[in-house]
């Protein structure tokens, strides 16, 4: 009897099994790597997709923000090609106190005028409020800020410069130039002229230098005339009229008067230079000042007025009341002498505050022809600025 013995392939034996077991361990890794790294197939295409979705809105916040800078160039250099002057570039000048050469003002006191004045005190500051209307209005004039044109009267008034260059400083044709300053000249004159500035006696008492107070604490105004020179005038009436004995040349003449601390009180208007001292103090508007700050109680009978030598009005100044304080004449003795050096030492102060107001160039060089029509109102002006400049005289 033949007994056989068949083998089943698919049922292993002891060994195999081992090596069975072992590929299907190898299987089961295999399968769980496929999932991870499907997994993280799947993370790694997510991602992706965020950064690209990140990416995509940074561009576009990019481009946003560089069309606005491009538009913040445009307008800064259309500004800057319509005013390329304005207050802070000049304070920001590298030469030192080159704001004040060029307008006499610190940019503070600029800053000062310009709240005086109601137009805006810093760049920043909206301008809300026009506080005058210009003869003729332009695309320049409409559009250039106050304080620009501000500017630009001051440049004129204290460096007397041409109008050619004021235009091409400020990229305004020359007739804008004409009329800024024509416009601002009458707006500045009414509101300069129709100040107070004759202070209260006690006030005037309270702020006198030491040594002034200590000789001559009843006088309270210091008094003496200047001329301006001017082109010759065409007609020989004219040159008559304004030849001047001192200058021997064409001049227009004023008085003015100021407290012991150099501050203008009072300027008259301009008369032709041939007129003396004594005949400009009789017609000009200053004994009616005089008549009614008496009449006020701004100043009191006996009160004096210093002038200098051969200022002729002692009899004009005691109809009003008033006392004159004047230097002898020759042959004096020895008390008048000391009293000829008092008031000569104080008399300086009305000079300082005449050659203050003579450094505004418009009115220290000879006046064309062409700006005599508006010279008064320039006169007022530049003398009435000069009160807001810081004086050197201590109390």
């Amino acid at each position: 009897m033949c007994i056989s013995f068949f083998y089943r392939c698919d049922l292993p034996v002891k060994g195999d099994s081992i090596v069975i077991k072992e590929e299907m361990v190898a299987e089961s890794i295999m399968e769980e790597s496929a999932v991870v790294i499907k997994m993280e197939c799947t993370d790694d295409q997510s991602q992706t997709e965020e950064t690209q979705v990140e990416l995509e809105r940074l561009k576009t916040l990019l481009a946003q923000k560089e069309k606005e800078n491009d538009l913040l160039r445009e307008t800064i250099q259309t500004h800057q090609a319509l005013y390329p002057l304005t207050p802070e570039t000049v304070n920001n000048s590298s030469v030192p106190n080159y704001f004040k050469y060029c307008t006499g003002f610190t940019y503070d006191e600029f800053n000062e005028l310009c709240r005086f004045f109601t137009l805006p005190d810093n760049e920043a500051v909206p301008q809300t409020h026009i506080p005058f209307t210009c003869d003729e209005l332009n695309k320049h004039i409409r559009h250039m800020p106050l304080r620009q044109q501000f500017l630009l009267v001051l440049l004129k008034l204290r460096q007397n410069f041409d109008l050619e260059e004021l235009a091409f400083k400020f990229q305004i044709d020359m007739q804008s130039v004409r009329t800024l300053f024509s416009s601002w000249i009458d707006f500045m004159y009414d509101r300069l002229g129709n100040l107070s500035v004759w202070p209260h006696r006690d006030i005037i008492a309270e702020n006198m230098p030491d040594n002034y107070k200590a000789e001559f604490p009843t006088t309270f105004a210091i008094l003496n005339c200047t001329e301006i020179k001017i082109e010759k005038p065409s007609s020989l009436l004219g040159q008559s009229q304004t030849c001047s004995n001192r200058k021997s040349t064409n001049t227009l003449k004023s008085l003015i008067a100021c407290d012991p601390h150099g501050s203008i009180m009072f300027v008259s208007t301009l008369y032709t230079g041939s007129i003396s001292d004594q005949e400009l103090f009789r017609r000009c508007e200053i004994k009616d000042l005089l008549k009614g700050l008496l009449q006020c109680g701004h100043l009191k009978r006996g009160d004096g007025l210093m002038v200098e030598k051969g200022f002729l009005i002692e009899k004009d100044v005691k109809e009003l009341g008033l006392q004159l304080n004047i230097p002898p004449f020759a042959h004096m003795p020895v008390p008048d002498v000391q009293i000829a050096k008092k008031i000569a030492k104080h008399k300086v102060h009305v000079e300082r505050a005449i050659a203050n107001v003579k450094k505004f160039k418009i009115v220290s060089g000879r006046i064309p022809n062409y700006m005599l029509e508006n010279i008064n109102q320039i006169w007022l002006v530049v003398c009435m600025l000069s009160n807001f400049q810081q004086h050197s005289i201590q109390a």
